[in-house]
């Protein structure tokens, strides 16, 4: 068995690199300088420890793996973006991320693991992985509202379906972002009028 060293250093760097690669749905709507698919990582993760406190049910280190995992498989995809989630199909999306995510986790002796972690996240096969999905949209939606704040005002698909798709098992991402688009309404009177 190699040195734990010999998978992990490597498999650490290839990580590392979501430090640099800007979210790509930010710098197509002219963000000049993005935040990071690790600082979104980040975002996730400490809502997840924010909001995990009002589930006691639910398990809040499991969440914080679920957080940290998510994107990994950007390391070899990059940042695809919405649309080509649209022209690719979500099933051949799920597949390359799968695949990339298992060549990451390949050399380390709890790979499968690392990948079921991935996969119940990818497919909410928890309440802890629906809860940080939800937790996912959050914090774009946070993301979007605070680079509106500063003056980008070419977000409003980001705001589309932000009233949709809540479900009932975690009432309290339902109140985050109708707090948030409250707070993207109010920034309405300054934006420019659409012709």
């Amino acid at each position: 068995m190699p040195e734990p060293a010999t998978a992990l250093l490597p498999l650490y760097m290839r990580l590392a690199t979501l430090k640099l690669l800007p979210r790509t749905g930010w710098l197509q709507r002219g963000i000049a300088q993005p935040e990071s698919v690790a600082e979104h990582t980040f975002g996730v993760a400490t809502l997840a420890l924010l909001i995990g406190e009002h589930y006691p049910a639910l398990d809040r280190g499991q969440m914080l793996a679920l957080a940290l995992v998510h994107d990994l498989a950007e390391a070899l995809l990059g940042d695809l973006p919405a649309s080509a989630r649209r022209l690719f199909g979500a099933e051949a999306k799920h597949a390359a991320e799968r695949r990339a995510a298992q060549e990451l986790f390949s050399s380390l002796p709890a790979g499968a693991a690392y990948l079921a972690l991935w996969e119940e996240y990818a497919c909410g096969a928890s309440a802890e992985a629906r809860l940080v999905k939800g937790l996912d949209r959050i914090e774009m939606l946070a993301q979007a509202l605070a680079y509106e704040q500063a003056g980008s005002r070419a977000l409003a698909e980001f705001w589309a379906d932000a009233e949709t798709g809540w479900s009932d098992e975690f009432p309290l991402l339902a109140q985050l972002a109708n707090e948030l688009l409250a707070q993207h309404g109010a920034l309405a009177p300054a934006r420019p009028s659409q012709p």
